[in-house]
């Protein structure tokens, strides 16, 4: 879609995304290697890495700060948020936040609200996403070898599909 509409697509990453959330139920793990008393549990108050919860807390937090921005969740696809006074969508995978819009400067505005709330990594333009090469050309897109290529009944349906708030 972006491409279609020749959309600017920059990407960011979140340092230490999982760390963000906070637990809304009781966990508790056992005090590290090298503590002197080992009977002695920690209770967490924010998630941790390699904590089953730890996933979806970060999503539910990254969501409740989304929409506290005006983004709604779109009808298609539970990772992408359009803000509709906007036009911008933001695809999401993990800690890996995908951006298109044909604004830079809304672009950059976005990167600086998020930048306040969360420790950012700009990536700039997309140039890899989740192993594919992202190779920008003004008057031809195209995927990387690796990628399937997409049916022309796929593609004239997916031109329609709005999101839906």
């Amino acid at each position: 879609m972006a491409a279609q509409m020749n959309w600017e697509t920059e990407q960011l990453n979140v340092k230490t995304a999982f760390l963000y959330g906070t637990l809304d139920e009781d966990v508790y793990v056992e005090m590290p290697i090298g503590y002197f008393e080992k009977d002695l549990v920690c209770k967490l108050s924010k998630a941790l890495y390699g904590l089953k919860q730890a996933p979806r807390v970060w999503f539910r937090t990254l969501t409740e700060f989304l929409v506290s921005l005006s983004y709604h969740v779109i009808s298609k696809d539970s990772s992408v948020y359009c803000n509709p006074e906007t036009g911008m969508f933001v695809a999401i995978h993990v800690k890996n936040l995908l951006i298109f819009e044909v604004n830079k400067t809304a672009i950059q505005e976005f990167k600086d609200q998020l930048s306040k709330r969360f420790k950012m990594i700009d990536l700039r333009p997309v140039t890899y996403y989740l192993s594919l090469k992202v190779v920008r050309n003004r008057f031809k897109s195209h995927h990387s070898p690796q990628s399937k290529d997409v049916s022309a009944k796929d593609s004239e349906e997916s031109k329609y599909d709005e999101p839906s708030w």
